[in-house]
């Protein structure tokens, strides 16, 4: 069987209006946003920016790159993408394909590396979603107890001031399409010291059950003990009140109705509002939140989950990309989803539920809804750094393998002073999908950029002359719903005019 390595990949321009999320958004969207107006709940504008700019995403009406081979003078051309960090399946996947490729080959160093996963309470997650500052402190804690984690572990064994460090991603969602802010923190299996005036890795004895649960259990009572603190819980753990939420929360009662309910897996609006999403599948009933499958190294405790089985050694730095990729992912992929003949929203759950659910329908207005609660608010980190790794540690630039390369990629192959990035465009198509978009499939020479068309009257006449569509797709208009006869009884009747008796 041929391998993945020696397959040959083509260059297939993306089709986004033929996927079903898009015709979802592009029948749908404005329907549910006039909905909202008229409810006087309008979505806020960072949302509806979100949804136009990935109905532009992808489609060549909006711009694209035009290339031309040197030898038989093929052309091609690649649109441009909207680079949001929301749904946007495509969009998500080239962001994950390129952390994980310039993590590994250029910031992690060769060591081991282990995985923590970190979730919350459900009611602790409305308030992580709507407050950043308080996030940020609860996502302090929780590294800095994984910190002291190993600076003891380091000490126990004689080392003297040891250094550990972290990056996390923050996750905002679930497989469900709902709300669920948890981290994935990713950490060096060890610790660095100094040596020779120059960082020494030093490895430590491997985490066990009895550290885990230790953990988490340190974990949630700081975490309890700062809520204490704030005056959000009493001293048995009860809500007193509730944190204040950020401007958009505050502003948006679309953006917190949908919260709220994506979190608890319901619906805000429509005529379902308040009920649970419909499940597919052979179970019954509701459990309020999946059953988490605790196992080695996995603990749970007043609501708070770690998980921290997921090692790599030094050497897989094969296995190290994948998992980045996973925990760098996008929210939902077309794969999963499907339009049924009825027009609703049918989403494949990625493992069939203790319950036996295993899929999901919405109404397309119950679909963009919970799309909106997924989307990250303004200023919302979604990448940290920390220890030995954060930006301004004096340990980071002699332990990263090229520290000189910054996130990103760049068009064209000249590197420009102090732009150094990670590839040009077409070294990362070719790195991470296997395709050499520089090299024409006709003849194998080479693909030259000509330029970027973004100018509307040119893009048209590019498009005619190459025999495309040079319309973008069209976009629904919200559809008209009848509003409520207010019928005043008290008012008095119209005259009727002279009626002829029939009789």
């Amino acid at each position: 069987m041929e391998s993945q390595a020696q397959k040959s990949f083509t260059y297939a321009r993306r089709r986004p209006e033929l996927t079903p999320c898009y015709k979802i958004i592009q029948e749908h969207l404005n329907s549910f946003l006039a909905e909202r107006e008229a409810e006087s709940r309008p979505v806020p504008d960072y949302v509806k920016k979100e949804f136009e700019a990935y109905l532009r995403c992808g489609i060549l009406t909006y711009g694209f790159i035009r290339l031309q081979c040197s030898c038989c003078k093929e052309e091609k051309i690649v649109a441009f993408s909207c680079k949001r960090r929301g749904f946007c399946p495509s969009c998500a996947a080239k962001r994950q394909a390129e952390a994980a490729t310039h993590l590994v080959q250029n910031v992690l160093p060769v060591v081991p590396y282990r995985q923590f996963v970190v979730s919350f309470p459900i009611p602790l997650r409305y308030w992580l979603q709507s407050n950043r500052k308080l996030f940020s402190k609860i996502h302090r804690i929780v590294t800095q107890h994984i910190n002291l984690y190993y600076s003891q572990k380091a000490l126990a064994i004689g080392l003297k001031d040891p250094k550990p460090g972290s990056v996390s991603f923050t996750q905002r969602w679930g497989s469900a399409c709902n709300l669920n802010p948890h981290l994935h923190i990713l950490c060096p299996d060890g610790v660095y010291t100094r040596g020779d005036g120059r960082p020494k890795w030093n490895s430590i004895e491997d985490i066990s059950d009895d550290d885990v649960a230790t953990l988490v259990t340190k974990v949630s009572q700081s975490v309890l003990k700062y809520l204490r603190k704030l005056g959000y819980l009493d001293k048995h753990g009860e809500v007193v009140q509730n944190p204040i939420p950020d401007d958009i929360y505050q502003d948006s009662e679309s953006i917190g109705m949908s919260t709220v309910a994506s979190i608890a897996g319901k619906i805000a609006f429509g005529p379902n509002a308040g009920k649970f999403v419909t499940r597919i599948g052979s179970g019954f009933g509701f459990n309020e939140e999946i059953p988490l499958a605790k196992g080695r190294m996995c603990f749970s405790i007043n609501g708070f989950s770690l998980h921290a089985n997921t090692h790599i050694n030094a050497l897989q730095r094969d296995r190290l990309h994948q998992l980045i990729e996973y925990i760098a992912r996008g929210p939902i992929s077309n794969e999963r989803l499907e339009i049924t003949a009825e027009g609703k929203v049918k989403l494949r759950l990625k493992t069939r539920w203790s319950d036996g659910t295993t899929h999901l329908l919405f109404t397309p207005g119950e679909f963009i809804e919970k799309l909106m609660a997924l989307i990250p608010p303004r200023k919302s980190h979604l990448v940290r750094w920390g220890g030995v790794l954060a930006p301004n540690s004096p340990f980071r630039a002699a332990i990263t393998l090229r520290p000189e390369v910054k996130k990103g990629f760049q068009f064209r192959d000249e590197q420009g002073p102090g732009k150094f990035k990670n590839y040009s465009w077409s070294k990362m198509l070719r790195q991470v999908f296997k395709i050499d978009v520089t090299k024409c499939e006709s003849c194998g020479g080479d693909m030259v950029a000509l330029a970027a068309i973004q100018d509307p009257d040119s893009i048209q006449r590019y498009l005619r002359h190459q025999g495309l569509d040079p319309d973008p797709p069209t976009i629904a208009p919200a559809r008209h719903r009848q509003g409520s006869f207010d019928f005043d009884q008290a008012a008095p009747a119209e005259p009727l005019g002279n009626i002829t008796n029939l009789d």
